[in-house]
């Protein structure tokens, strides 16, 4: 509805409440895009670049709570500003070889760190090593939740933060609450994620990658790998020991090439008919 509130177009866009105050989050989203495109190495990337300050001024000019959808839509569509996101996602992409979650991998992700943070709660844990733990896996929920938004950096900092937090105290922590085999699950959890997913530029560029061409994360694999990590934290008695057991639980090579040797493929271009279907239905 090209008559809607602008506001409104995007937050729904976005997948958020709409509310004014969430609005904050597009533009951050504008200041990543081109954050993530000045670290593309490509001769002319200025010209790219350029696309987006416009965008980002023409947001800027105009008050997206009075002003209707049609007035940024007819710039996107005349500038082909569509074409020139596909581009620099697919620039990105082969720069930095990563990987975009389908909604299946983060609905089972949701479902087994919210019933990791039920088993902590009722554990035989310590309360100070419970109150840890369940915060650093409200972290991970609220990653998940703003996936939309952060893509898988958001997820990446959560585990990092957690793992770091751990190497720090973890000589703090009682014998008692290192023998249950629930710290060891959880341990086991965080590195895994850490170990298996690398941030995604698709949320941060704005423009969905062509993902059966990609590397598509598969959830059982991440499964698997925790498994494996998890004994790794039961027989290893510090952090930096089981990141140095599980650095190879992952095959870091299918992101890379999809089938081994074949070369990554291009985003393709954005076609008329595709970006007036978005821009009427965001």
């Amino acid at each position: 509805n090209k008559r809607e509130q602008t506001g409104v177009v995007l937050l729904k866009a976005m997948k958020l409440d709409v509310e004014p105050q969430n609005i904050i989050e597009f533009y951050e989203l504008l200041s990543k895009a081109k954050e993530e495109s000045l670290r593309i190495n490509k001769p002319k990337i200025s010209r790219y670049i350029s696309t987006l300050d416009e965008l980002h001024k023409v947001f800027i000019l105009n008050h997206l709570w009075t002003t209707e959808w049609i007035t940024f839509s007819s710039h996107i569509e005349s500038r082909g500003v569509l074409n020139t996101l596909d581009a620099l996602a697919d620039f990105f992409h082969a720069q930095d070889s990563l990987v975009f979650l389908e909604q299946d991998f983060l609905d089972k992700l949701k479902t087994d760190f919210q019933s990791l943070s039920d088993n902590i709660l009722n554990s035989t844990l310590s309360n100070e090593l419970k109150k840890f733990l369940i915060k650093k896996v409200e972290d991970i929920l609220t990653a998940i939740r703003r996936y939309h938004i952060d893509g898988t950096e958001g997820l990446k900092k959560a585990a990092q933060s957690l793992v770091s937090d751990l190497v720090m105290t973890e000589h703090k922590i009682k014998d008692t609450d290192k023998n249950n085999s629930l710290y060891n699950n959880a341990k086991g959890w965080f590195l895994a994620i850490l170990l298996y997913i690398a941030p995604t530029p698709y949320d941060i560029i704005g423009a969905v990658p062509d993902i059966d061409g990609y590397w598509r994360p598969k959830f059982e694999e991440l499964v698997a790998g925790q498994q494996k990590i998890e004994q790794i934290a039961r027989e290893t008695p510090t952090i930096q020991g089981v990141l140095e057991k599980s650095a190879d639980v992952f095959d870091r090579q299918p992101q890379k090439n999809i089938t081994g040797s074949a070369e990554l493929k291009a985003l393709p271009a954005s076609k008329e008919e595709d970006s007036t279907k978005d821009i009427d239905n965001p």
